[in-house]
């Protein structure tokens, strides 16, 4: 009966302090932490590098472009690649990488959209420009009026017949022969030819230095000129050949988004100011 008493004691005392153990255990123990999810991590964008493909006549304009496109968006530069257009449309076609086309004739646009190289909604005109007739300072060759170019023994130079500027040199001519002259002007004119290039800046070197009379460029570029370097003498726009610029996305751009952000920006009030300022029309008026 005793040993009962005992046992009956022991398993008392035990049971008392396992509540103990239990209680104590509940009241130290912490609710659960809730679980913050560790920050995403940022990562800066990378930056973008454009390449234009661009009519070699807009080499002064370009200068003047690139640092105002990347004030205006952060991030973006764009490259220049300036030459006659006819070049690089062949470049495009035998595959150099570019994201946007700036062309001085709608013919190669035109042949680059047909062959599918160009994202054909992108296309839109861009500016405008007129053919202008410009001799050295000091005019050395004595060239004051159209009529002189038709004088024998005279220098002349004037871009080739595929590269834009040289096109629409030939039409503003034959106008001149249809409305003014005669064929016996146009005959010597052409006999005075002594240097036909390939880029438009090419007949400004050539009569900047002195090493021809005249030659016939863009008005742009006689504007954009330094000054007291060139004269100038007016093909009357009856008689005149206006030439329209166009710009394009290449459907091969890896920049679609910034090749677009280019593109709005040359055709924006800012873009076309800078084209203004150096001799471009922002109509064909």
């Amino acid at each position: 009966m005793v040993q009962s008493k005992k046992k009956l004691m022991i398993c008392t005392i035990c049971f008392i302090v396992l509540c103990i153990v239990v209680a104590s255990t509940g009241c130290t123990s912490r609710a659960p932490q809730p679980v913050v999810p560790s920050p995403a991590a940022t990562t800066a964008p990378q930056p973008v590098t454009l390449v234009a493909f661009t009519a070699a006549s807009l080499k002064g304009a370009s200068d003047r472009i690139g640092p105002a496109f990347s004030n205006a968006t952060p991030g973006v530069t764009v490259k220049f690649n300036l030459d006659g257009t006819q070049a690089l449309k062949q470049q495009i076609e035998n595959g150099a990488r570019a994201d946007v086309f700036i062309s001085a004739s709608n013919t190669y646009t035109n042949a680059l959209k047909s062959e599918g190289f160009l994202i054909n909604e992108t296309v839109k005109p861009l500016t405008y420009n007129y053919i202008i007739v410009i001799v050295p300072a000091g005019n050395p060759g004595n060239i004051t009026s159209l009529a002189d170019l038709g004088i024998p023994g005279k220098k002349i130079a004037m871009g080739t017949s595929e590269v834009p500027v040289g096109i629409n040199t030939r039409q503003a001519i034959a106008k001149l022969v249809n409305s003014t002259f005669d064929s016996s002007w146009n005959s010597t004119l052409f006999q005075n030819v002594v240097s036909y290039e390939t880029a438009e800046p090419g007949v400004v070197t050539k009569v900047a230095l002195g090493e021809v009379d005249a030659g016939f460029v863009y008005e742009s570029s006689y504007k954009a000129a330094k000054p007291e370097t060139l004269n100038a003498i007016v093909i009357p726009v009856k008689d005149n050949a206006l030439q329209t610029y166009t710009i394009g996305i290449l459907n091969t751009t890896s920049n679609r988004e910034s090749a677009q952000k280019f593109e709005d920006f040359m055709l924006s009030p800012q873009g076309q100011q800078i084209l203004t300022k150096f001799g471009f029309r922002p109509s064909g008026a």
